[in-house]
């Protein structure tokens, strides 16, 4: 066989992955610097510390439940490049969470090419899940939730080859791969769980068919190895006592306590008490509408031909992927449910389940993409994917505020009842109007909240950061700023009386990030 005829298959993977590397390398420098990213930067520098200069400082600051295997890649990244200027961190850090998250999702592509064995199905899925807008934009300036999306997705996809070929350096490879994503965030450890389930399965099966179950123990035992080395090699945080901090790490998880403010529904509502159906009113708004259609159907569907066969769907077939997706999608979300686990700022905690659902949507698809409803399914996506482009490109750089039809878009409805632009990266656009239109050496800028403005302020050129002094008096200051982050209704209020509206910038008919002058200036407005 030719090398073309090998590669054929995969070509409409590679160009739509190279065009959109090329996007990425186009547009990375536009994100603003997201609300936790220095947070998220903290682990893992913690983390090279100690491993290169002994620093105790890892064992002596609060952990959370997250690992540092991602972070640690990016201070590698950081450290190697030589980069000081934290303009050029964040922004080294941006395009490669992108690219990331890029070349995860043609992992996406292979799975699906080798489960229907049909290219344009495989190219569907992959634009389903990188075209995604939410998720599209967390790929640049999100280092907690879509790396560890990223690995799931490389999981499911070793997964599938490793069970179909029966190889041992597969079973390894699996392992590292479920090990890593256990190192970025500690859910990770329930793909484990699952895995390792169908692998003794597969043990039992042997052994109730009298055969020796040394080649599934020999899986077993290289699935564990990989998980175990890849998990201690990349989080330095339990070096000195692995499973002690584990199981602090995932006690932690569990049972999250973190009080924070979300806006549900046009109610404020603490974290710790948000209602049972907050992820999937999240889930079914900010989502495309034909692919929660497509999913919810592949659901149905795979829920309903397990129940009647669930043999077929626990042995060593093709159907045993579907329910791994099925349960890679349901577990989490009802753990959530049940426990009351922590989740806030939209779904984000749970972005991970978006691909097992996108997986399950391409079996509903695949149902009928040979039939005589073929035309109508490739018209509809067609013009699904099309609209999510136009969105994307007329809302760049936000395209993480995509609401679909389900929900209302009335004039500043999404910012007054749902978080909106709730990571502040708009506040780079606001201080780049500044930079533009305002000449003055020192500029008082106010805001509600100084964290996302000192983010953004790194992300402009040096010799521009010493002309902005933040103040805590909105009358006296020449700019206020706000993302309307905890305060979603209009200025002026009390503390801020009579401010005028100099630059705004809006996306689904609501305002994501404004920019007040308290003394009365006057300038343009953006929409």
């Amino acid at each position: 066989m030719k090398v073309n005829e090998k590669l054929a298959p995969y070509l409409p993977g590679i160009i739509a992955l190279v065009l959109l590397l090329i996007v990425g390398m186009a547009t990375y420098k536009d994100y603003g610097m997201a609300w936790d990213e220095p947070a998220q930067r903290g682990p893992g520098l913690l983390s090279f510390n100690y491993i290169y200069h002994g620093s105790q400082e890892l064992f002596l600051t609060p952990s959370d439940n997250h690992g540092a295997g991602y972070e640690l890649l990016l201070i590698f990244i950081e450290k190697g490049l030589r980069l000081k200027d934290p303009k050029a961190i964040y922004e080294v850090r941006h395009i490669v969470t992108n690219v990331f998250f890029l070349f995860s999702a043609f992992f996406a592509y292979i799975l699906i090419l080798r489960l229907f064995k049909d290219k344009w199905l495989a190219l569907l899925g992959f634009l389903m899940i990188v075209l995604n807008p939410r998720l599209y934009g967390h790929s640049f300036f999100n280092s907690k939730d879509m790396p560890f999306l990223c690995m799931v997705i490389v999981m499911l996809a070793l997964c599938q080859m490793a069970f179909e070929r029966q190889k041992k350096w597969l079973f390894l490879l699996l392992g590292i791969a479920a090990g890593y994503a256990t190192s970025i965030r500690i859910m990770g450890v329930m793909h484990f769980l699952i895995i390792l389930g169908f692998l003794v399965i597969d043990m039992l099966a042997d052994m109730k068919k009298k055969e020796k179950p040394a080649k599934q123990l020999i899986h077993i035992g290289l699935f564990m190895l990989g998980f175990c080395s890849l998990l201690y090699m990349s989080w330095p945080y339990i070096w000195k006592s692995p499973i002690k901090k584990f199981g602090e790490s995932f006690t932690k998880m569990a049972s999250f306590d973190w009080h924070v403010s979300v806006l549900f529904q046009g109610k404020a509502i603490n974290s710790t008490q948000i209602p049972w159906n907050y992820f999937p009113v999240w889930f079914t708004i900010s989502n495309p509408l034909l692919w929660l259609i497509a999913g919810f159907a592949g659901v149905v569907l795979i829920a309903y031909f397990f129940i009647k066969k669930p043999l077929t769907y626990f042995q060593n077939t093709q159907e045993r992927n579907y329910v791994l997706y099925l349960a890679t999608f349901l577990a989490p979300i009802f753990a959530v449910i049940i426990l009351h686990s922590v989740i806030y700022d939209d779904w984000r905690h749970l972005y991970f389940v978006y691909p097992p659902f996108v997986f399950m949507a391409i079996y509903a698809i695949h149902m009928l993409w040979k039939g005589k409803a073929k035309i109508v399914l490739q018209v509809a996506c067609g013009l699904q994917l099309a609209s999510l482009i136009f969105f994307m490109v007329r809302n760049h750089p936000f395209p993480q505020v995509y609401f679909n039809p389900l929900v209302s878009h009335e004039e500043e409805y999404l910012r007054r009842n749902y978080d909106f632009e709730y990571w502040a990266c708009g506040y780079k656009q606001g201080l780049d109007y500044i930079i533009a239109n305002d000449t003055s050496h020192h500029i008082k800028i106010c805001c509600e909240h100084k964290t996302p403005l000192d983010n953004n302020i790194l992300m402009l050129p040096a010799s521009e950061r010493d002309r902005f002094v933040w103040t805590t008096s909105a009358p006296d200051a020449d700019y206020f700023i706000t993302n309307f982050r905890l305060h979603p209704t209009d200025y002026p209020d009390d503390a801020h009386p009579s401010p005028n509206i100099e630059y705004e910038i809006q996306a689904e008919n609501s305002t994501l990030m404004r920019l007040y002058t308290p003394r009365g200036k006057r300038g343009a407005i953006l929409k």
